[in-house]
């Protein structure tokens, strides 16, 4: 079946965020038969829940309703407090610097990180338009990458430009700081990178971590917006393994901004659409307006299911065990503006429930089979000839594999379009992250938490015989 079936405009002139739509609309399309490899959806028959519905209903009553706008009023201590742990476990020597900037940073929250992100670039937006600018301002994307930033500036109707900077293989599909500054121009508003990258699923880390901290101080000296997605953070493997924290990167708020939620890392959260930002402080009172003008507020529901998220995350860098006191996290409005918590009660049933021994035990279990996963199919991609090149770093449940060269595609729509019709299999070619179609590079990605990693090895298979027997 062609495209044009499901869209009415040639592949090359839609946007980058456009043909993901398009190609998943296809591969999802239960008609068409297609055994689907890239599904970012955990499988409910491999995967525990976290937190069950059970859980969460015998915790606290919830009024189910507004929040506070940005989710500031309920949440920010707690973020305060997660990210304070995160900083000062891999920088203790800095611990009075992470305090004072913990207790300054800007926090808001939003309706997962495609909603914050949004809400962030019109907050420097408002920020910046009192500021002389003889061009358009532009904001600076990192190539491949998952494009719904590009998204999120084509929705902006023409105010702000994209300029695109292609990261190399060689360097882990990661810009480096001559990257950066050769893309850097007097217009230009900010800078965004995502780190572990996706689809590389790779991270600064070792002597790469001087690229990045270039990039902070390049950025701060320039008055320009540094934006970094680390919603792949906790899915390093393994956890113990050090996360280069951007904050201890510098001592200064001014123009940083990181963004995170939960629904890489926990199984079926994604659904729940929640997520927050923490930095530079100007933004606050703009993103606060933007993302209660654009997205409204979050819902109870996902407000405590995140908290509890957050919470445990917290208790497992602290090595500490539920305390009474930290009740005060989840006594700010969580449930519900009505609702009064008894932190006693609150606290009695945390524990009577087992809410973190839980957590940590269904986490275990979730990361192992995504750890598993991870070794087998890049063990499976190493042997393979019909599969040249892959990228991951032990990083996620993403995987991006380049094809042999030496099958003669012209681009990777013409691989989508022979893997979807020959193999009945649906993978994401490497155009809709932003790799440009070149004949001898082609790239699709695949992920590893929507099926038994002994299905998805056999598709591969048959992709690989489907080249070894017909092409």
């Amino acid at each position: 079946m062609s495209l044009t079936t499901y869209y009415q405009q040639d592949m090359e002139k839609l946007e980058m965020y456009q043909r993901l739509i398009q190609y998943w609309s296809m591969i999802f399309d239960r008609r068409e038969n297609i055994h689907v490899l890239d599904n970012m959806n955990f499988n409910i028959n491999l995967f525990p829940e976290i937190f069950t519905m059970q859980d969460i209903a015998s915790f606290h009553p919830i009024e189910p309703g507004y929040t506070s706008p940005d989710g500031y009023t309920e949440l920010n201590e707690l973020v305060r407090s997660l990210e304070y742990a995160r900083l000062v476990k891999q920088a203790p020597e800095r611990k009075e610097t992470i305090q004072a900037m913990v207790s300054q940073a800007g926090v808001g929250c939003g309706n997962g990180c495609t909603n914050v992100m949004n809400g962030v670039i019109h907050s420097i937006l408002k920020v910046n338009q009192n500021a002389e600018r003889a061009e358009k301002p532009e904001v600076v994307l990192i190539l491949p990458n998952y494009t719904v930033y590009t998204a999120q500036l084509s929705n902006l109707h023409g105010k702000v430009q994209p300029r695109y900077v292609y990261a190399q293989r060689e360097n882990e599909f990661l810009p480096t700081f001559e990257e950066i500054k050769s893309a850097i121009r007097s217009n230009t508003m900010a800078v965004i990178i995502t780190y572990p990258n996706n689809p590389a699923q790779s991270t600064y880390e070792g002597a790469s971590v001087q690229e990045l901290k270039k990039i902070v101080e390049l950025c701060q000296e320039n008055e320009i917006y540094l934006i970094v997605d680390n919603i792949y953070q906790d899915l390093v493997f393994p956890r113990t393994r050090p996360f280069t924290e951007i904050f201890n990167l510098t001592d200064r708020l001014d123009y940083v901004v990181k963004v995170y939620g939960c629904s890489k890392d926990t199984p079926f959260y994604s659904g729940y659409r929640t997520g927050y930002w923490f930095g530079d402080p100007k933004l606050m009172d703009k993103y606060r307006y933007v993302i209660s003008a654009t997205e409204n507020s979050l819902n109870t529901q996902s407000l405590v299911y995140f908290a509890l998220n957050l919470y445990c995350k917290y208790l497992e860098l602290t090595q500490l065990e539920p305390a009474y006191d930290d009740m005060s996290y989840f006594s700010r409005g969580i449930f519900g503006w009505s609702q009064l918590v008894d932190k006693h009660r609150l606290f009695e049933n945390m524990c009577r429930l087992e809410l973190f021994p839980k957590y940590k035990s269904r986490i275990k279990e979730s990361d192992g089979i995504q750890e598993q996963a991870l070794k087998q199919v890049t063990e499976y991609v190493k042997g393979s000839t019909a599969f040249v090149d892959y990228t991951n770093q032990n990083i996620g449940n993403v995987f991006f594999i380049k094809m042999n060269p030496d099958y003669s595609f012209k681009s990777d729509d013409d691989l989508f379009q022979f893997l979807f019709n020959k193999a009945k299999c649906g993978v994401l070619p490497g155009n809709v992250f932003g790799m440009r179609q070149e004949a001898g590079e082609i790239w699709f990605r695949i992920t590893l938490l929507h099926d038994n990693v002994e299905n998805i090895m056999n598709h591969l298979g048959k992709i690989e015989d489907i080249f070894t027997y017909h092409v």
